[in-house]
């Protein structure tokens, strides 16, 4: 009877130690002890506890410092250390002890879907992560999608949160026609959507011709910096023709150019605003007025640069269209306005330069012959039809820009 007396009791005492020893760690040994916490986040207070009888007890807390107790508090630096207990029964390890200071940087300011950098800065010298993704060398690349603050962690330590501050995309362009009289809206858009509100006019004054600035700004949500935008565009009147001037005629002569156009920009439409004009009117297959109305303006806002037929650098004369093509590439870089044989005696075919003349040869202005007497050059009289002897006549003004890029062996393609 005594025997289970003895037996119950001491389960009962195995069994109220093991819950003693269950939220910290222990070490076996001659005495027995445990200490929590083991990790933490530095400073970390821990606390020690000897669980066998000892005359003494004489703790070595790995990093310097000693104690002496059954029970005692130690706090700690960040670092990892190996304490030890020695008593009665000799000496006991006790649990590393590992307080870890992490720290994390981030930019201030970043742009939204921006690629940046964070540094972690850790002690001891263990692994950091942040959301699932591992720092190397303390560093991690991160694309800025939100204002969500960065939280690193190190063996269960998180650092404090740093926030940077996001700068979203603002894009701003209007749609319509810049004509006088019509409706031009302005469209405004911030990506991502959440990241504040637009304030912005609905619509461009087209009271008068001028030169409208649009200005944009946002009330930005919480996290998110405060952005302005801006559109630059000219009312133009919707008619134009020979001898106009001001901004509109500059609007014009910008969006020729836009378009690969050989234009003059000077806000006069003189004789140079007229053969593009003729040009663009050719290329898109209207009819050759040599004048702007709003039908022309909407046109130019949706046209592209004009498609080269052939690859490579080169030089094509389209007959039917009344056009010269430099190209580049394969990409039409200058467009032209020629006139070719009043009756249609302009050779077809592939042809290279053989002769050039830079002047006057005879009446032609910078010629560069591609066959017999048949050359592309320059002449005072280029109407928007055929009307040569069988050459390729293009402005005078534009002659010599031209020369410039047709050399010996350039190869001529004269097609209808």
């Amino acid at each position: 009877m005594r025997r289970l007396a003895l037996a119950a009791l001491a389960a009962l005492a195995c069994l109220a130690f093991a819950c003693v020893r269950a939220p910290s760690a222990s070490a076996a040994g001659p005495c027995g002890l445990t200490s929590t916490p083991v990790v933490g986040s530095a400073p970390l207070r821990v606390t020690f506890t000897a669980t066998c009888a000892s005359a003494s007890y004489a703790w070595a807390f790995g990093d310097g410092a000693v104690g002496v107790g059954q029970s005692v508090e130690h706090t700690y630096p960040a670092g990892s250390f190996h304490p030890t207990l020695t008593t009665d029964a000799g000496a006991d390890t006790a649990p590393a002890v590992t307080a870890i200071s992490l720290s994390l940087r981030v930019p201030a300011v970043a742009r939204y879907a921006q690629w940046v950098t964070l540094h972690a800065s850790v002690t001891p010298n263990v692994p950091v992560t942040l959301r699932g993704r591992r720092f190397v060398a303390g560093k991690l690349r991160v694309r800025v999608l939100g204002t969500s603050p960065y939280v690193a962690e190190a063996l269960g330590v998180r650092s404090a949160p740093a926030h940077t501050v996001v700068i979203p995309k603002l894009v701003v362009r209007v749609a319509g026609s810049p004509v006088v009289g019509s409706r031009l809206r302005v469209i405004a858009t911030l990506h991502p959507a959440n990241a504040g509100k637009v304030v912005a006019p609905h619509l461009v004054d087209t009271r008068t011709a001028h030169l409208a600035h649009v200005m944009v700004r946002t009330r930005p949500a919480h996290g998110w910096q405060a952005v302005r935008g801006s559109a630059t565009v000219a009312i133009v009147q919707p008619n134009l023709a020979l001898g106009s001037s001001g901004p509109s005629v500059r609007a014009l002569e910008d969006r020729l150019a836009e378009l690969h156009y050989a234009i003059k920009r000077d806000g006069f439409f003189g004789s140079e605003d007229l053969e593009a004009v003729y040009a663009f009117q050719k290329v898109e297959r209207l009819d050759r007025t040599g004048t702007v109305d709003a039908a022309l303006w909407a046109r130019l806002l949706r046209a592209t640069v004009p498609a080269a037929r052939y690859p490579g650098d080169h030089v094509e004369v389209d007959k039917t269209r009344q056009v010269l093509f430099i190209v580049r590439g394969g990409k039409v870089t200058l467009t032209v306005a020629t006139s070719t044989g009043a009756t249609g005696n302009t050779p077809l075919g592939l042809w290279h330069v053989y002769r050039k003349v830079g002047g006057f040869d005879w009446v032609l202005y910078y010629p560069s012959y591609f066959l017999r007497g048949f050359a592309v050059h320059g002449y005072p009289d280029v109407p928007p039809y055929p009307a040569s002897h069988g050459c390729a006549r293009i402005p005078m003004w534009i002659a010599q820009t031209v020369y410039a890029q047709i050399g010996y062996g350039s190869a001529v393609y004269v097609y209808a």
